[in-house]
């Protein structure tokens, strides 16, 4: 599988070949309590990753709750993954409106905004298709959770929709666990 952990991480907090403080800040991706995500958070640890947006009517809805569903069925073994939300559409996930929209699901769930560019780097990076309207709104996106390895390779891209015990499965049995510093 393709490794995108270190991409990820640098995309998150802003490094690599930005040399302005700028142009760094508009690179890191912020929390829905309007927290920079450093790199120390994530790496080594198991990522579940879902791109989506908050205005979504029912998919993001739905692969949330499932991926509430799946921490919840899952039990201390959840506690060694960060599931993480990122948004596609962050001229209108602002953290405040990302904040309100994951109060519906598990408070593991970390909501990630950032500038257009940094969340077009993250998604570029899973790979994830996504298209947006003229007026520059979310119209269509992938709708897969990747699971991602502590070494940050991508192992399992899983439907949302499967059946919860199939989820629970795969997961558990690619998880092993890790205590959260």
């Amino acid at each position: 599988m393709r490794v995108v952990g270190r991409y990820l991480l640098w995309v998150i907090v802003g490094m690599g070949v930005c040399h302005s403080a700028s142009a760094e800040t508009d690179l890191r991706l912020v929390d829905q309590f309007e927290r920079p995500i450093a790199a120390r958070e994530l790496s080594g640890r198991w990522l579940l990753v879902y791109f989506g947006y908050a205005s979504c009517q029912e998919t993001c809805p739905a692969a949330l709750a499932n991926m509430t569903r799946l921490l919840t069925r899952l039990g201390p073994l959840a506690n060694s993954i960060d599931p993480l939300f990122i948004t596609l559409d962050p001229g209108h996930d602002s953290p405040a409106v990302l904040r309100h929209f994951l109060t519906q699901f598990d408070p593991r769930i970390r909501g990630l905004t950032g500038s257009a560019q940094a969340l077009s780097d993250a998604a570029r990076t899973f790979e994830v298709p996504w298209k947006t309207t003229s007026s520059g709104s979310v119209s269509d996106h992938g709708t897969l959770f990747y699971l991602v390895a502590p070494d940050g390779r991508v192992l399992q891209m899983l439907h949302p929709q499967q059946p919860i015990d199939d989820l629970v499965a795969v997961v558990a049995k690619r998880v092993k666990p890790t205590s959260k510093p």
